[in-house]
């Protein structure tokens, strides 16, 4: 028997690494809600059905199978979707192998699907300690209700041995940490990967960008300095026209070496400043595009929140950020700003409650050029990205579609003592 779950854990572990095969050579089926669940739940069926059928076709719904193991994975990572199609898969399976006890597996496997499906929204948000946590609980839950149907069911005798019993439940675990290490991997292998591209995109534009300005800003001295010798000998409306010319020529110089900076956006003025008043600066400044959008805008951050960066260049990335929070929110919406600190790291939680987001567009945000806006160009997030990154912070959006989004920036604090007055 312990031999037989053993050759199990291969059955459970070679569809999770097809799983992870497609997902990083083809991210188009990790990318898309609907493909990337539908292959999990896919997987997942076919490790149920192989964990029951091989290496010998089950005997009883206790000691021959690991079949709880791919059903929590495929609800917790696959959503509601890719748990039913497992689901399906294990009871159409244990219905053919015969109908004795198909009942009693019947409820304990919808009891195990149904505990999994109602963490999977918040499991995709907590970190990975936290989601291997749950799945070692929800595998040790899903023993517990296998060991008490075989009890009640009198299915076999093997179970009044503690020594089998602790160690079916040891394979268990093991089986569990296997499939969620690969999963972990998939997913961190997936984010590197965007990483890798969108800093290859992020780098082409700002060369573009880089060599495009230089060269307007070439003539434009020219222009502005033939302007200054007429103005000194012009009079009269020649005058007012010329002076009108210089005060356009000084915007464009001055948007120009922005753009300049913009595309490559080092951190030039180091300093450490408070984030609870940065982010009432801020509130302060966007304020008034919030109340022309009929939208309440909202700041609550601790005190004692210190940074060590350039503050406007990090205002701007805050602005960049909180305007597309206030524009993606709908008449009387609400954007809330939240500070607060976790260990050595200040975090900045933006939502908004607008229309939100598919998981297609929040992979492709922050891409050059790509906007949720009409006439959006997706610069203003680009260069929040940029900025961000340049002091080794991250930026991170989660969205529901139709519920709204959250963008969650993470910098590295400083102690109020380093504080440079």
């Amino acid at each position: 028997m312990l031999k037989d779950l053993i050759l199990d854990i291969i059955d459970i572990l070679f569809p999770l690494l097809l799983y992870q095969f497609i997902c990083i050579t083809n991210k188009t089926f990790y990318v898309k809600d609907k493909f990337r669940q539908t292959l999990l739940g896919l997987t997942c069926g076919t490790a149920i059905v192989l964990s029951m059928l091989l290496p010998t076709m089950i005997t009883n719904d206790f000691d021959s199978d690991l079949r709880s193991i791919p059903l929590i994975i495929s609800a917790l990572y696959g959503g509601y979707k890719g748990g039913i199609i497992s689901l399906v898969f294990l009871l159409v399976c244990r219905f053919f192998i015969g109908m004795d006890g198909f009942f009693i597996s019947f409820i304990s496997s919808i009891v195990i699907f149904a505990a999994a499906s109602l963490m999977a929204n918040r499991f995709k948000r907590r970190p990975p300690k936290t989601r291997f946590i749950i799945c070692i609980l929800l595998t040790l839950s899903a023993f517990i209700i296998s060991w008490c149907t075989s009890f009640f069911t009198h299915q076999t005798d093997e179970f009044y041995s503690v020594a089998i019993s602790f160690q079916i439940c040891l394979l268990h675990l093991i089986s569990m940490c296997m499939s969620v290490l690969l999963m972990e991997v998939t997913i961190k292998a997936i984010s590197m990967q965007e990483q890798i591209i969108r800093s290859e995109k992020l780098n082409i534009t700002s060369q573009l960008a880089a060599s495009v300005a230089h060269e307007i800003r070439s003539p434009l001295t020219s222009i502005k300095g033939f302007i200054q010798l007429l103005l000194s000998n012009a009079e009269g409306k020649g005058k007012q026209y010329l002076e009108i010319s210089m005060v356009e020529l000084n915007r464009m110089e001055y948007i120009i070496h922005n753009f300049l900076n913009y595309s490559k956006p080092q951190i030039e003025t180091i300093e450490v400043f408070s984030i609870a008043e940065l982010l009432n600066q801020v509130k302060e400044s966007a304020d008034p595009f919030a109340q022309s959008k009929n939208v309440d805008l909202h700041v609550d951050a601790e005190d004692n929140l210190w940074i060590q960066a350039e503050q406007l260049k990090i205002k701007q990335a805050m602005m960049n950020i909180v305007k597309n929070a206030i524009e993606a929110s709908t008449d009387k919406g609400q954007v809330s700003i939240k500070a607060y600190r976790q260990l050595n790291k200040v975090c900045i939680n933006i939502h908004d409650n607008g229309v939100g987001m598919t998981s297609e567009q929040l992979a492709i945000l922050g891409t050059p050029f790509y906007s949720t806006k009409t006439n959006g160009t997706g610069l203003g997030l680009m260069v929040a990205f940029r900025i961000i990154q340049a002091i080794n912070g991250t930026l991170e959006f989660q969205s529901i579609e139709g519920k709204g989004t959250t963008a969650l920036v993470i910098l590295p604090a400083v102690d109020e003592y380093r504080r440079v007055d």
